[in-house]
């Protein structure tokens, strides 16, 4: 059985290839909510406007990445297995039309797994892919979420204000996806959302925005984001809330938000904490609130 299957493929306006992956490249799992949330406010978004999906057979550890088991009409028991799917997303205030991949982030294959999503592009009619991802890092909840970038032309990377990054380690399934488009002479856009590390364990409402907002900006979607900056704020307020009578984390997050602005200048005299010390108690502060980052 290929891998790769493509359906019936409708009439595309000069189509971009949106995608995000769970699991490394997903802090929070922004990355992958920001692209649900377009998949869901583009008009004819449905099951049916499905265009492709890679098969998991041969990418997947399923001990790593078990399949789930739902019961549908009262009795059936169905299995949800870890699939990419495309989806074809049509925003009526946008010029171009929207191939949405989501998936999960594959153990095994990644040179084949690239060569399919580059089949799909060619089978498509895409001429440029964009991959979304979030990473942890020491940068504070009460402060605009920072998003880096970068693409594939210089002089598209300039126009968008994009830095070049100086990072050197390992990479994610996106990263292998932007470098196949390198080889292809294709154009590849990457953005990244900073997620603070010390609320990692839920969902984070203004990742996702920082993402959509961002996207927003490249691609004029015009998406109307109120509702998510509405869901964003009072994500923060409760996070602060949670955080109010502990002062030592307390003053972790004010020593992050000096360092941001450019005041290295520590705001308390108490030692620091370890990042883990902080992860730990933060982890408890909202378990115990139940916050979900909704």
């Amino acid at each position: 059985m290929a891998s790769l299957t493509v359906h019936d493929v409708p009439a595309l306006r000069d189509p971009v290839l949106m995608l995000a992956f769970y699991g490394w490249n997903d802090a929070a799992d922004a990355a992958t909510d920001a692209l649900r949330y377009v998949r869901r406010t583009a008009r004819g978004s449905r099951k049916d406007e499905r265009v492709a999906e890679i098969d998991p057979e041969d990418f997947f550890v399923f001990t790593e990445h078990r399949p789930t088991v739902s019961i549908t009409k009262g009795t059936t028991r169905e299995i949800t297995w870890p699939t990419t799917e495309f989806t074809v997303a049509r925003l009526e205030s946008a010029s171009q039309d929207l191939i949405v991949g989501i998936g999960t982030e594959p153990d095994l294959k990644w040179k084949t797994f690239t060569g399919h999503v580059l089949t799909l592009m060619e089978r498509l009619g895409v001429n440029e892919v964009v991959t979304v991802g979030a990473l942890l890092a020491d940068t504070p909840h009460t402060r605009p979420v920072p998003v880096s970038g970068g693409a594939s032309d210089p002089k598209r990377a300039a126009d968008l204000g994009f830095q070049p990054s100086s990072y050197e380690g390992p990479t994610g399934i996106v990263g292998a996806i932007g470098d196949a488009c390198r080889r292809k002479g294709l154009e590849h856009i990457s953005l990244w959302a900073s997620v603070p590390h010390y609320v990692a364990g839920g969902r984070n409402p203004k990742a996702m925005h920082a993402l959509l907002s961002r996207l927003n900006d490249v691609y004029t979607l015009g998406l109307d984001l109120s509702d998510l900056e509405r869901r964003s704020n009072r994500y923060e307020r409760q996070v602060s809330e949670a955080l109010k009578d502990n002062p030592d984390v307390q003053d972790y997050v004010r020593n992050l938000e000096a360092t941001q602005s450019g005041d290295e200048t520590p705001s308390t005299d108490a030692p620091p904490l370890s990042s883990q010390d902080v992860l730990d108690e933060v982890q408890r502060l909202l378990t115990k609130d139940g916050l979900d980052g909704g």
